[in-house]
């Protein structure tokens, strides 16, 4: 099977500079892609877990520092996508096959996703700021 790839594809290059290895790496652009839902799943699942504690001790501070744990971390993968975009600049089409124009379609999609994911965790959050928690 190996023997059927093209010659061309065996040794293509990169042309990603040492800096770019660092920003436009795979695991800074899917963390940035992750975060947000991530965050938001843990968000929702800690919130609905400790609910019952809150309720006991009449202390919904907790609550809300998970609240704003999650958006610190979906902030997060917005800034590294953020920055991802902002070091693929140049390359317009995002539907190419070079690593920074994956790059670039990354980091869109990272930027839109945490976009979503902080309305999404606000919006959740919204409740348990106006209303009280054990109600």
């Amino acid at each position: 099977m190996a023997s059927d790839l093209r010659g061309d594809l065996l040794g293509a290059e990169a042309h990603l500079s040492a800096g770019d290895l660092r920003w436009l790496s795979p695991l800074a652009l899917w963390s940035g892609i992750t975060a947000g839902p991530i965050a938001w799943a843990i968000e929702l699942t800690v919130s609905y877990a400790i609910v019952k504690r809150v309720c006991a001790s009449r202390n919904d501070v907790v609550l809300h520092l998970i609240t704003i744990l999650s958006l610190a971390i979906v902030a997060g993968g917005g800034l590294l996508s953020g920055n991802a975009y902002q070091r693929t600049a140049q390359d317009r089409p995002t539907d190419g096959s070079s690593p920074r124009q994956r790059a670039r379609f990354m980091a869109i999609l990272g930027l839109a996703l945490s976009g979503f994911f902080l309305v999404v965790i606000i919006a959740s959050a919204l409740p348990n700021w106006v209303i009280d928690a054990c109600q």
